[in-house]
């Protein structure tokens, strides 16, 4: 009878260790269950936004490069300004859509503000207090909209069907991610007047800059040159010990060289005349200035 006990107890405990095992199992799956449904709140899930960094120049889709020069926010009256340079060959006109994050289906409306020598200052308004992100497209128009003869394409059927071809083309996108834009106080009422100066101040830095480049390229081609001359001077110098057949060699390198150094001449006088072109840039730049504090 004791054995039997035993037996009974023995089964007992096991059985209960086995419901103690389960129980914990149990516990440990409800566990992490709960833990992935509630993963959002702590859990970094949102997507990446774009940003178009200021002073940061991007490729266009037609050609040159697209920057924005300044951006600033303003809560008060829901309004994004923009200053955009845009370096351009080709003089067609530039049409603009924004839209936001929070209301992609909505077309913001945008104000150009002033323009001049390629900066575009632009207002897009009606945005909505948390507008996350930002994006704006800009666009090549064209003046007016071309059409082709589709069956001239593909049939020789002499129907005159016609069919009209997008009259605009992207340039590019750029985007402003709230939390990284610039923010201020007040309406941001500034008007063509008092965005002028600043326009033409941006203008201005970029010549000087440009002048500083050219300057940097003249000595940097003007050192070329100096070494090009001393290699070609050291072959001159080498013909008066060599045979024919090595002086014939000689004197296609010493061809080459001088090539070179024409061609040093000529990219040092491009940059000089283009100093001297940003020079008076500058100048009616200057003066455009003193007219502006005028008005």
């Amino acid at each position: 009878m004791a054995f039997k006990k035993q037996l009974e107890d023995y089964r007992f405990n096991l059985n209960r260790n086995r419901s103690w095992k389960y129980t914990a199992m149990l516990i440990f799956f409800f566990i992490g269950f709960l833990s992935l449904l509630t993963s959002k709140f702590y859990l970094q899930t949102e997507d990446p936004l774009y940003h178009t960094n200021t002073y940061e120049a991007v490729s266009s889709n037609i050609t040159g490069t697209v920057t924005i020069e300044n951006r600033v926010y303003y809560p008060a009256s829901s309004s994004l300004d923009m200053v955009i340079k845009m370096d351009q060959t080709d003089e067609e006109e530039v049409s603009f859509l924004a839209q936001e994050k929070a209301n992609p289906n909505i077309k913001l409306p945008v104000q150009l503000l002033y323009e001049d020598d390629g900066y575009y200052v632009v207002r897009i308004s009606d945005l909505s207090p948390n507008w996350e992100a930002l994006a704006f497209d800009l666009y090549q128009e064209n003046e007016e909209k071309e059409t082709v003869n589709v069956d001239d394409v593909t049939s020789d059927s002499d129907t005159d069907s016609t069919e009209e071809i997008d009259a605009h083309a992207l340039i590019t996108t750029l985007y402003s991610d709230q939390r990284k834009t610039k923010s201020e106080e007040g309406k941001g009422t500034k008007n063509k007047q008092e965005y002028a100066p600043l326009v033409n101040d941006l203008e201005k830095q970029f010549a000087k800059k440009k002048m500083k480049n050219y300057e940097k390229a003249i000595t940097v081609e003007a050192k070329h040159k100096r070494q090009t001359q001393q290699e070609m001077n050291e072959l001159q110098r080498d013909m008066k010990y060599q045979v024919d057949e090595e002086k014939a060699d000689t004197e296609s390198k010493i061809a080459m060289k001088k090539d070179a150094i024409q061609s040093s001449d000529e990219s040092i006088q491009l940059y000089e005349d283009e100093q001297k072109s940003l020079q008076e840039k500058l100048k009616k730049l200057n003066e455009k200035e003193q007219d502006l504090v005028m008005k």
